[in-house]
Parts: structure tokens; sequence; C-alpha cells
């Protein structure tokens, strides 16, 4: 059976529990700290013993050990008195503290304890199956997606984590799903663990990073999509960005394998954290890549490549036709190449996978112009994704793009980017839709109804959009994104017998 991305088909089959869990179960018998935070200096007694975490006072029950740390929303160091008054059995926080007798632990990073805490009494899910991490600057959803296929393809139960939900290995399709919180992600690993999962694949953002989401998570496999700079306004310089990075080669087990499409300089100082035990493994266009392609034709239709690795050469033909969806293939293949998986197998996952939703996904309703549907999460993925369609398309490029992810991708930023690439830019506020329009919206709608009119057979249009807050039709994967069902809406119209009544519309 051919597996597939979310919406399509199951990743593995097999029986067992369906659905992920929000929250991460405690455990039913304490825990001793001491074990666990190795760094903690303890006062009042030798250890703490607890039932539970909490970083948020007023979520703490008699047993439990409340983590104080400092966050956006304040300091947990002044709410250490609640929660001592809920009866917890230990506090651990960063300085010395009063606290009426009960023990403390004090700790060189809150944040690090919390994490590590939570995977504790979520039952220590990563040692119980291979977690394969996805981190980088751009292509880390595209490369979890099209890893995931590849095991699947070799027949593991396997179990996804990322921007677009979690997918057990007996689910129809991605459940939205928030794991940025170490005890989301400790939660959801759990159920993946005791739904039977070989392989758990893990998106991680730099800001998950930031929170040392990872910590005391056993990574058996880390891949580094890239280190382009991105989010500086979020982690200071590039040098921070590239630390951030870094921390997730430092959760690799001390067998486990960095695979990387980061550049030489980039991939020496990710090859520094790696344990005496690991190994790399390089992925990309480069001729010195462990497993590299070269391309043997493309058009805005789709690419055809040819994969190497070892001296198995394999023809892989894709329907994404940006540059970016083949390096995120090869980063995916080396992950299969890792576990023994032969590259005729891993190219069919991900030739089985076609494309990720809202990932440079073709938007085709039998229309003459090539349109896709993007979420890039930074200007660096945006930039990518332009260029490869600049250099594919001879006609005009241009964009129809949604305000907020404007904003999110650099706002005054994002035109000089577009300028570089386009003919041409429409940027529609999120109430295009709206039941009631006001002139605004109006007036937006009729600068996309003039410019996909004016799209030739030569001509290629790229639609950014957001995920939407609504569920997601299960049958029309642009259904996820508000102004993508705008473009779908008016295709279907335009297509028509009667063409005109889309002006009436």
């Amino acid at each position: 059976m051919r597996r597939n991305v979310p919406g399509r088909r199951r990743l593995s089959q097999g029986r067992g529990e369906r659905g992920v869990s929000a929250t991460a179960g405690e455990s039913p018998q304490p825990l001793a700290l001491a074990t666990l935070l190795p760094q903690g200096r303890f006062f009042v007694a030798d250890d703490i013993l607890a039932t539970g975490v909490h970083d948020v006072a007023d979520a703490c029950s008699p047993g439990d050990v409340f983590v104080a740390r400092a966050t956006a929303e304040g300091d947990g160091h002044d709410d250490v008195k609640r929660a001592l008054a809920r009866g917890v059995a230990g506090i651990v926080a960063e300085r010395m503290l009063p606290t009426r007798g009960v023990p403390l632990c004090v700790v060189p990073d809150a944040t690090w304890s919390l994490a590590r805490l939570h995977q504790a009494f979520a039952g220590e899910p990563s040692r119980q199956m291979r977690v394969i991490a996805i981190a980088g600057t751009s292509g880390k959803t595209t490369t979890a997606w099209l890893t995931a296929a590849v095991l699947a393809e070799a027949g593991q139960r396997v179990g996804v984590l990322s921007d677009l939900g979690c997918l057990g290995p007996d689910d129809d399709r991605a459940e939205p799903a928030r794991y940025d919180h170490p005890r989301l992600l400790a939660g959801r690993l759990a159920r993946l663990a005791s739904a039977g999962c070989s392989h758990a694949v893990v998106e991680v953002s730099s800001s998950m990073l930031a929170a040392h989401a990872l910590a005391g998570v056993e990574c058996d496999t880390v891949v580094v999509t890239n280190l382009a700079t991105a989010h500086l306004d979020a982690h200071g310089t590039r040098s921070a960005y590239q630390a951030l990075t870094a921390r997730s080669v430092a959760a690799l087990r001390r067998d486990g394998v960095l695979v990387c499409g980061a550049r030489a300089a980039g991939l020496a100082r990710l090859e520094r954290s790696l344990t005496a035990g690991g190994r790399c493994l390089t992925a990309g266009l480069a001729d010195d890549c462990d497993l590299r392609a070269t391309a043997v034709e493309g058009g805005l239709f789709g690419r055809t490549v040819l994969m190497n690795c070892g001296g198995q050469m394999v023809a892989m033909a894709c329907d994404t036709p940006v540059v970016s969806f083949v390096r995120n293939s090869l980063l995916a293949a080396a992950v299969g190449d890792r576990y023994g998986i032969s590259l005729d197998i891993a190219v069919r996952g991900i030739e089985s996978a076609g494309s990720v939703p809202g990932r440079v996904e073709r938007i085709d309703r039998g229309q003459e112009p090539s349109l896709f549907i993007d979420s890039p999460t930074s200007g660096h993925a945006l930039a990518s994704t332009l260029s490869s369609l600049r250099r594919l398309t001879p006609g005009r490029l241009v964009v129809i793009a949604e305000e907020p992810l404007v904003e999110q991708i650099g706002g005054e930023a994002f035109g000089p980017l577009v300028a570089r690439h386009c003919d041409g830019c429409v940027v529609a506020p999120t109430t295009v839709l709206a039941e009631d329009p006001g002139e605004a919206d109006i007036a937006a709608y009729a600068r996309i109804d003039r410019l996909l009119e004016s799209l030739g057979p030569d001509d290629c249009g790229l639609v950014l959009g957001g995920l939407s807050s609504n569920s997601p039709s299960p049958d029309a994967p642009t259904g996820r994104f508000p102004l993508a069902m705008l473009v779908n809406a008016w295709l279907q119209i335009a297509q028509a017998p009667d063409a005109g009544i889309r002006h009436a519309a």
C-alpha cells in the first residue's frame, strides 16, 4: 500500500492507540529529582520526591514540584509562595528562596530543568522509539513529512509532530496540535510511544530550542536542513541563532547520526557538537555530499533528478518544482540510508507522498498558468522559493499574499524581497472573504481578480497564506488557507462554461 502525507493515506498500517494527547501523563510513583537534575544543589533535604511537575503555581497539587522560571509572562520566582500554599513537595529555582521548610533545588537553568522533568514524568518516551529531530532555518516541515514517508514505505510505524499537526501511525490525517511547551511535547511523544511507533519525526523550531525543548529527549537522528540567517529579531545575533541549532545536535544519543544539508563552514561547527560515537551524513546538490542529486529535466510541471548514494543511482520525479524540495528529499533519503533503507525504496516513498500541504503545493483546477500555495516561515524560505520559480517561469511571476504573513516574513522587507523576483504582487487583508466586506476588501478582491485574469500559459502565481483557524477540509488541503480558498473558487468559476458570471460574483 502506498503511504502518503496527511489528508491522503496513512503513513503505516497496524492496530494501536489513535490520537495524541495534548498533555503529559503524570507518573503514578514519585520520582527522585537528584538523578534527573545532576547539576542541582539541594537544600533542606538530599532529594525531592515528586509525582508531577508544573511551572504555573496555580496548577500545582500536593506532591508536585514547582519549577520557578522567568518567562515573557513574568518571573516564576515571585509565585513560590502560592505554590507552597498548594502543598508542593519541592521547589526548583535558579536562586535561593525561603521555602518554609519545603525542599529546594537550585539549578543553573530552570527552563532546561522543566523540560527534563516533563520527559521523566511522561515515562521517558524517547527511549521507547527512535526520535528524529528536524531543525534548521527552512524546509523543516517538508523534510519531516518526506522523512516519515520514507520510513513508512519501508514498513516502519511512524509518528509525526510538525507545524501541520500530529499524526500517529494509525491516523488518517494530521490533527492540529500544539507542542511548543515542554509539557505538550512530552505528552505528544508519550502518546506516539504508546501507539507503538518505531520512529517519531519531530519538527523543532528555533524558539523550541531556545526553550530547551529537547532536554531529556534522546534523539537517534538529528537533521539540520540549513544554517541560513533568520529570526534574528527573536534570537539576537547570527552566532546566537546558530548556537541554538547546535543544541539539537547535543540531544543526540552517543551513537546518533547527524544528517546535514549545511555548507562546510556551518557543518564544522555542528560536528564539534557530536559525541565521540556520533557520525555525520551530508545530503545536498554538491558533488562531495554523501547523498546527492543531479538534474535531468525540470519546469513548472515538476522536476526529475537522479539521486546518487554509495554508487546506487535512482531517478526521482517530483511534482513540486522548486530546488528546496529536492534538497529536502535528499535529507529524507539520507535518513532512510541511516536506517538501512535502500535508495529505491526511499524514492518510492517520496514520490508517493507527493507535495506537502501548504509547502509549494500546486493548485490545479485545469487552468493554463501554474499556481502554487506556500506558507513560508521566514524571508529565507520565501526567497528560496521565489528564486526557483523565477528560473522556471518563462513568463510573468506574480504573488498574492495575506497581510499577516507579510508582517510575519518581515513587514517592510517583504516588498524589496518580492520585487527582486516578481512582476506583480497583491497583498490582501484577512477580511477579504468576510461576509460583509468593506471597501478595502472589495478593492483587494478586484486587484486579485485583475491579476489572475491577466495570467497566461507561461505565467506563474504564488499564493502566500497562513493556516486557517478552522478545521481543514479533508478533501481539499488548500482549504486550510483562506486566501487559497478564494483563488480556488475564482478558478472554478473561471473554468465554468459561462466564465462571465465570475465578474458578477
